[in-house]
Formats: C-alpha cells, structure tokens, sequence
C-alpha cells in the first residue's frame, strides 16, 4: 500500500513540475517575443505582474472553491480550463489579450495550488504530509529551472507557437492524470452549517489570524519576503558592477540559488518534524540574511554562489515550515482556505519586494541593495523568536 502511495505521490509531483515547466516556457517565449517587437520594460513588466497578481486577489476570493468542492474533481475541471486558456496564447498576439489570458492562468493556479496541498496527505497520510509537500516542491522547482532553459533551446530551433503548445500539453496531462489516478478528497464540514461565501473567504483569514503561532510566523516571512525579494531585481546590479561578472556570472548566481532549493526540498525539507518547524521558519530567515550580508560584504564571486545555494535553502526551508505548519493546525474543513490566503499574503510580499528592487538599486547600488535585504531579513527574524518562544511556550502542558 505504502509504495502504491509513493507512486501516486511521484505522478502527482511530476505532473506539477511539467505544469511549472510548461508555465516558464511560456513566459520565456512570450517575454522573448515582446522584446522582438521592441515593447517597453513595462510591457514585459505587466506579464509577471498578471501572473503572479490573481493569486493575490483571486486566491482568498475563490479559495471556500478549494474547502467545497472534490478536490480530485476540482484539479481536473481547473487544469483542463488552463489548457483551453493556455492554448489561446497560442493563437493570441495583442497585449492586452496575452496579459488577460496570462491573468486567467493564474487564477486557475490560485485554485490548483491550495487543492494540490490538500491531496498531498490525502494521498500519503498525515504523517508523511511533510515529505509529500517536499517532493511536490522538488518537481515544482525542477520545473522551474529546466523550463527557461528548454524554452531557450526550443525557441532557437522551432516556432515559438510550437513551444507555447508545449504549456498546453503539460495541462492535458495533468489533467488527464488526475482522472486516471481518481484522486479524492471530500469535502469536510466540521459539523456545522456552511456560512454564505463572503463568511467563508473571512473564515480563510480569521483562521490564520485565529491561531497563535501562526499569527506571528505567517507575517514575519511576509516581512521576510519584502526584503528578500529586492534580491530578484538587485542581483543584476550587485553582480555586473560590484562583482565585475558578465551574462555567464549571473546565470552561475541565478543557477547556484535554485541548486539550494532543490537540494533542500529533496534531501532537507521532508525530514523536519511539524515541532520543529518554528525553529525552522526563524533559522531559515537568519540565515537567508545572514547570507545576504556576507555576499553583499564580500564581494567575491566564489563566496556569492555559495551564499546564493544557502539562501535557495533557505527560502525553501522557510516555505515549506508555513505549508507544514498550517496542515498541523488549521482544521480539514478550512485548511483550503488557509492555504489560498497564506499564498496570496506571500505572494503580495514577493511583489512588493520586488517593486522596491529597482528604486534600492538605483539609490543604494546592487551592494547596499543586498545589505538591505539581509538586514531587514535577520531583523524581522530575530525579533520574532520572543513572540513565537512565549506562544509555543504557552502551549506546552505543565510538567
């Protein structure tokens, strides 16, 4: 039985990198694409933002979705809609028309994200809930790297219609897989009478705001994430004029911090008990930080790309203690909606952090912008430790 769970678990997690992959081929073509046709940078700007933007408004809103419906069912029904959505940018060249389809496939993963969480301990049992949740960011993040690099490839010796289709067909398949596998997950109603939507999607907030340690530990990696994320515009900077490197330089950098993701989401992440994972969250932002300074202090290559690989752990650590952390306890029948929120909260920072890239860049240079990132990060953590110290403390029974 337990293999049989493994197997499910490794399709399901594969399905969901092919689905990643497929997402950054896209991009990749379609920012490729924009600059072909001399777009402005804010053109290119305006596709990330509506990728990433209904995950933040749309996820809390549509996230009682998540808790009301067959999660199998719901995954089948969300994937085969973003195959239609993603098979329109195939035939699609306005602007306006990319960035409304772009914007609909992400409100199709604010919905498939929170329910894929949900069927990782439906399909492996609670308590191998946190090795699924690493495998399935193992995959998600192999995706993620190997897409703009097969987008890359493909680009150079098909059309870039051709590479499109290739997002379509990782829908079809995860779709399909999920009707093959059939995968369920009824919904929990905790005993009581369903609330009107308006309630349920406050019902998604108030759980987290509800639940002490998760008050403190959500919001101080929100925080985190601000700062860190400034990392995403400033790098460029830190490592063409601080660092003296060229184009090869900055891919080692962007390749040295998805090595550490990877390394930590297969052989770290799954090991950490849910008790631990406080202690996790706060480590991991210390030393995101931490490696920030010294890189930014340094200055020197060879020590940037080992930082880069510890923050990659880092950030997935840090990740994946919030995922861990909510499963152990927000309730069956609103942890959808938990996941929905905590992710739209997340994802809000990541943007905002990014936002302030380019004006910290500009003002303090790539090295001051990285100073700031790690010392606001290392800040926020460690004035955490107290609150999250007194509230586990007051948890724990009396000796």
């Amino acid at each position: 039985m337990r293999r049989n769970r493994e197997v499910v678990l490794s399709v399901v997690a594969a399905t969901y990198g092919l689905s990643a992959m497929g997402d950054q081929m896209a991009m990749v073509v379609l920012v490729l694409r924009l600059h072909d046709q001399g777009r402005s940078g804010a053109a290119i700007s305006a596709l990330v933002v509506a990728s990433v933007l209904p995950i933040v408004v749309v996820g809390p809103l549509a996230a009682p979705l998540v808790d009301r419906v067959e999660s199998g069912r719901l995954v089948v029904v969300a994937t085969g809609l973003q195959a239609v959505v993603a098979l329109g940018l195939v035939v699609t060249t306005n602007l306006v028309g990319v960035i409304v389809l772009l914007a609909l496939l992400g409100a199709g993963l604010a919905v498939v994200s929170p329910t894929l969480q949900l069927l990782v301990p439906e399909i492996v049992g609670d308590e191998g809930a946190a090795r699924g949740y690493a495998r399935m960011e193992t995959f998600r993040s192999v995706g993620n790297v190997a897409g703009p690099a097969a987008a890359g490839l493909a680009v150079a010796g098909v059309d870039d219609r051709v590479v499109l289709l290739g997002n379509v067909v990782s829908y079809a398949v995860m779709s399909a897989a999920f009707v093959a596998l059939r995968i369920r997950r009824e919904p929990v109603s905790g005993g009581r009478a369903r609330p009107g939507w308006p309630a349920q999607v406050r019902e998604g907030i108030g759980v987290l705001g509800g639940d002490r340690v998760l008050r403190v530990a959500i919001p101080t990696l929100a925080v985190a994430v601000v700062f860190t994320a400034i990392l995403n515009v400033a790098r460029v900077f830190f490592v063409r004029d601080d660092l003296g490197a060229d184009d090869t330089g900055y891919g080692w950098l962007v390749s040295a911090h998805m090595v550490g993701m990877l390394l930590a989401a297969a052989l770290l992440a799954g090991r950490i008990p849910v008790g631990r994972q406080p202690a996790v969250l706060i480590g991991a932002g210390m030393l995101s930080g931490g490696c920030l300074l010294i890189s930014a202090t340094a200055a020197v290559f060879a020590v940037a790309v080992a930082m880069f690989v510890l923050m990659g752990v880092a950030n997935v650590l840090a990740n994946l203690a919030i995922r861990n952390l909510i499963h152990a306890r927000v309730p069956p029948e609103t942890r959808g909606r938990a996941f929905a929120t905590s992710s739209a909260g997340l994802n809000a920072a990541n943007l905002t952090g990014a936002a302030l890239g380019g004006p910290a860049a500009t003002a303090l240079g790539g090295t001051g912008a990285l100073q700031l990132a790690g010392a606001g990060t290392l800040t926020v953590s460690l004035a955490a430790i107290p609150l999250l110290s007194h509230h586990l403390a007051a948890e724990s029974p009396p000796e």
